[in-house]
């Protein structure tokens, strides 16, 4: 095998379909086409699908761009699924809205009615 296809092969080929799988599943969740996305990245759909599909590898600065685009923490993408605290998506934009709250006594009594309400 030469330097060159050696250099090619990827570390972690499960790893790549992931973070595709978890891409789409977060785009799905928004609404939002592969070509709606696209248009957001400046890339085309057929990009998209790649990535989506683990075909293309994301590098750490198109990964940011989209969690940028999609309004998403870089931890949805990596934090482990089986954790003790699992978040579903909509605990994070829970989360991002509560954060936004600026009057502190509204975000106590916020927190408050939601643990009444678990």
């Amino acid at each position: 095998m030469s330097k060159r296809q050696n250099a090619r092969q990827r570390v972690n080929p499960g790893l790549d379909a992931r973070l595709g799988s978890l891409l789409r599943q977060r785009r799905h969740e928004l609404g939002l086409s592969q070509s709606d996305l696209g248009k957001k990245l400046d890339l085309t759909f057929q990009q998209m699908q790649k990535y989506e599909n683990g075909t293309n590898q994301l590098s750490v600065s198109r990964l940011i761009q989209i969690c940028r685009v999609l309004k998403t923490p870089i931890e949805y993408f990596f934090a482990p699924r089986a954790a003790l605290f699992h978040f579903e998506p909509i605990d994070y934009r829970l989360m991002r809205t509560l954060d936004g709250v600026r009057n502190q006594r509204t975000k106590i009594a916020l927190r408050r009615l939601a643990r009444c309400l678990a």
